[in-house]
């Protein structure tokens, strides 16, 4: 048994053996056909060196020849790659195949590299590179279009508080408002004593000396007394409720025949009989105000203006040089002036405090208040004493003193206060039975009161205020119809001084002879 495997054994070793060294001898005759074939070539190819390029083959030809070197080159490389099998196997030494290589070229050696081939398809985007180092800020670029308006923000903080502003126009009157509950009754309050009319009837004083004769007068008529009584009345304490009324000439009892003209006792000179035509000092903005000038004290040269009819205060110019320039200083007053008939004497403005019946005395240059009650006055709504300038009092001054024109609640007729300057009090009233509604404006010179039409273009009535009568004096004022705001008499140039629809006048005033 064990001598029958080990016969088995040698039988295989030796099979094994046999068929190595059959391949090895293949595999030299192989190297031995290709190492001629190899000769033949390099021979050819010296050959050709020699006599030039060969002719370029047919094109069938080199195609059957490309295919017949392929399939030797196949062929070769498939054999090689079966002896690199066996020569794995069988143990041949690398030396010989890598002297073979060497000494034959083009077999193992690569050619040079061929010619471009076409462009090959688009590959896929690789992945996102790493980010770069941010560059340097660039210029700023051209502004762009204005965007639309954002939502408003929060409110903000509260401003200071503004200067104050000139005073607008006053409102139109409102709907009149329902009447108010009854007051509760309270006890009769103590007499004020700044607005006594008349005071107690003093002790005759001792007779003064007699006097030089007069010269004779004209020969009189018995019925001048009863005048002469009324015209005494005027002035005395039995006036009372502190009116005095004067029928004017269109009232007056009587038929024209009984009336026995008096002797003149006012000189000629000082009744009015024209005007002149106006100059033009200077124009402002506003349609209603008062221009005014220390009347007495001619070295004052200061100008005083309201502006509008309704205020707080006004505006004081050294001289007219500074209110052609418009340099001015405020002067703040007490209360509201109200209208257009304020006047300035003595360093004292006197003007109409609105929406009551006082008078007020101010003090330009110290501080002073004086309050004077005009009573039974109408001083509220649209009654006004003169529509045109919206006014309810006109404060005039003359060669007579101090004067108060107004209208009264009780007739609505143009009433008259004469004033005493210093207390600050009124000496007399007279009713000059005049109604309002005739008179467009008015103004006293001399004691004579000049009333004129609701067109403020001619004097239409005029009434002897010492005398309490009417006198005959009608003349043209002017001839524009524009909204005569201001009219009054100048006691410094014996002028009248108006503003006419913001233009401030002086028109000469020429008395009789």
């Amino acid at each position: 048994m064990g001598a029958a495997g080990g016969r088995a054994l040698l039988a295989a070793v030796g099979l094994l053996s046999a068929l190595s060294a059959a391949g090895t001898l293949f595999l030299l005759a192989q190297w031995r056909e290709l190492g001629a074939a190899l000769r033949e070539l390099e021979a050819a190819a010296a050959n050709g060196s020699e006599r030039g390029p060969p002719p370029a083959p047919a094109p069938a030809a080199r195609a059957k020849r490309s295919r017949r070197g392929e399939r030797a080159r196949a062929h070769v490389r498939a054999d090689g790659d079966e002896m690199m099998m066996m020569l794995t196997y069988s143990m041949v030494p690398v030396r010989v195949m890598v002297d073979l290589c060497n000494s034959t070229k083009g077999i193992c050696l690569t050619g040079p590299p061929g010619p471009p081939g076409p462009p090959g398809l688009p590959g896929y985007n690789g992945s996102d590179g790493i980010p770069g180092t941010p560059g340097q800020k660039g210029e700023p670029g051209v502004n762009g279009k204005r965007g639309k308006i954002g939502l408003p923000g929060p409110k903000g903080d509260q401003g200071q508080k503004g200067e104050p502003g000139e005073m607008g126009l006053p409102g139109k009157d409102g709907m009149p408002g329902g009447k108010g509950a009854r007051g509760s009754k309270r006890k009769k309050g103590d007499a004020n004593n700044d607005v006594i009319l008349e005071g107690a009837k003093g002790e005759p004083g001792p007779p003064g000396p007699p006097g030089p004769p007069g010269p004779p007068g004209p020969p009189g008529k018995r019925k001048g007394k009863a005048k002469v009584e009324l015209q005494e009345n005027i002035y005395s304490s039995k006036c009372t409720d502190e009116i005095c009324g004067v029928p004017n000439d269109d009232t007056l009892a009587g038929k024209a025949e009984d009336r026995t003209p008096e002797p003149p006792s006012k000189k000629a000179e000082c009744v009015i009989t024209s005007v002149g035509s106006p100059d033009q000092y200077v124009s402002v903005q506003q349609t209603f105000g008062t221009w005014m000038r220390e009347p007495a004290n001619i070295s004052d040269e200061r100008i005083w203006l309201t502006v509008h009819f309704l205020g707080n205060y006004i505006k004081e110019y050294e001289n007219f040089d500074a209110l052609l320039n418009g340099s001015y200083r405020i002067i703040n007053i007490t209360g509201l002036f109200y209208g257009c008939g304020h006047a300035v004497q003595n360093n004292h403005l006197y003007y109409h405090q609105g929406g009551t019946s006082y008078i007020q005395k101010f003090g330009l240059d110290k501080d002073s208040q004086h309050t004077l009650h005009i009573k039974k006055a109408l001083h509220q709504g649209k009654n006004y004493l003169f529509s045109n300038s919206k006014t309810y009092f006109n404060i005039a001054v003359d060669e007579k003193g101090l004067w108060i024109i107004y209208a009264s609640s009780i007739d609505e007729n143009i009433m008259v206060a004469n004033i005493d300057e210093e207390s600050f009090s009124v000496n007399w009233h007279i009713n000059t039975t005049y109604p309002k509604s005739k008179a467009g404006n008015a103004f006293i010179a001399c004691g004579i009161l000049y009333v004129t039409d609701t067109k403020d273009m001619t004097v239409s009535f005029a009434f002897d205020l010492l005398k309490g009568k009417q006198i005959d004096a009608r003349f043209k004022l002017r001839s524009s119809q524009s909204i005569l705001a201001m009219l009054s008499y100048s006691l410094r140039d014996k002028n009248l001084y108006t503003w006419e629809n913001g233009s401030l006048m002086v028109y000469p005033v020429r008395f009789g002879t």
